[in-house]
């Protein structure tokens, strides 16, 4: 029995100049089984609301943006309410679409920011969201509409979601066949391990041990009272990255929780990777690892022997990880500290 899931999409753009766009948004994602949901942060309370939208969003599987041509309204922290949504939405890796309006200074006055700064604000914001995120342009209402309706879909089977089903929804036979698949596919896994361990490539070409490597990676950096999102780069060695994660894998962990540890290490340095493009940078905070840079690592790391994927997923289907014999020992020689 085929059942048909449901995925939540919290939609982030301001109030009130983008209500009739926003309207436009809910038809296409409805059919295409998403529920949109959101919050106007708009008034002097908005700050003291926004633990309530971050639990909205960590609790989505899509993160959308409808920027028009206002900034949005500011919070105590000098970023308009949905710059630090956006913020917070790509701290939690959520998948990031953002509409952005394709000529807003024809706007009417009301859906247009009246001051200088107010513009300049919204166009950096506007090229942040082109730089980081799946940006596509529009220019009114029914092409919104007719994007969301042809992008949605792309999106959705490039970046699968874990969803829910509705209650009542799930059949014993299905769940039964599912237990049944569940157990032969750990099985094909760990065939797969094995063959993958018996070919793997001879040590003495791979990078480990004091070899250096550069990873790249996103943060906020605050200088002179404002935030700017910047992407830099820190210097480690093969042995601190190993080091950085793998106490945490003498049980099953999962991806983030090898990610989360690696960005809290770069992050006690970052304030000096910035320092040559922020000369009067003071702090830095939302450490990220790119994508790319995390994969390096992973794969790296299980090409050396020292970690390996397990039969096992976490909540949301991702594969946990374990060291193997040899990352133990590894481990041991790193991290013990000798007499």
């Amino acid at each position: 029995m085929t059942v048909d899931k449901r995925y939540q999409v919290y939609i982030s753009t301001t109030y009130p100049d983008m209500q009739s766009a926003r309207q436009a948004l809910m038809l296409p994602l409805l059919d295409l089984g998403l529920m949109p949901m959101g919050m106007d942060l708009h008034s002097t309370e908005s700050h003291n609301l926004m633990p309530v939208v971050q639990r909205m969003i960590d609790d989505s599987d899509y993160f959308v943006i409808l920027l028009g041509g206002r900034y949005g309204t500011l919070s105590p922290l000098g970023l308009s309410y949905t710059h630090r949504e956006y913020i917070f939405a790509a701290t939690k890796r959520k998948p990031v679409v953002s509409f952005i309006h394709d000529d807003p200074l024809n706007l009417p006055p009301d859906q247009r920011e009246p001051s200088r700064e107010g513009q300049v604000r919204r166009d950096d914001f506007a090229r942040l969201l082109e730089n980081k995120t799946l940006s596509f342009r529009w220019r009114d209402e029914s092409d919104l509409g007719a994007r969301v309706a042809q992008v949605m879909p792309d999106i959705m089977r490039q970046y699968p979601a874990s969803g829910w089903v509705p209650a009542g929804a799930r059949s014993g036979a299905g769940d039964a066949r599912g237990q049944a698949l569940a157990r032969r596919v750990a099985e094909l896994e760990k065939e797969r391990e094995e063959w993958l361990a018996a070919q793997r490539a001879p040590l003495r070409g791979l990078a480990r041990g004091s070899d250096p490597l550069g990873l790249e990676y996103s943060c906020n950096v605050y200088e002179g009272g404002d935030c700017k999102m910047a992407m830099t780069r820190c210097e480690l060695d093969w042995d601190r990255v190993f080091a950085c994660v793998a106490p945490l894998m003498l049980n099953p962990v999962s991806e983030p929780v090898m990610q989360k540890a690696l960005e809290d290490y770069i992050a006690r340095r970052a304030l000096q990777d910035v320092t040559k493009d922020f000369p009067k940078a003071h702090a830095v905070r939302n450490v990220v690892l790119a994508g790319h840079a995390f994969n390096q690592v992973k794969v790296h790391l299980r090409t050396l022997g020292l970690i390996t994927k397990t039969s096992e997923t976490d909540s949301r289907g991702l594969p946990l990880w374990r060291l193997t014999a040899q990352g133990d020992s590894t481990m041991s020689q790193v991290i013990a500290q000798r007499r």
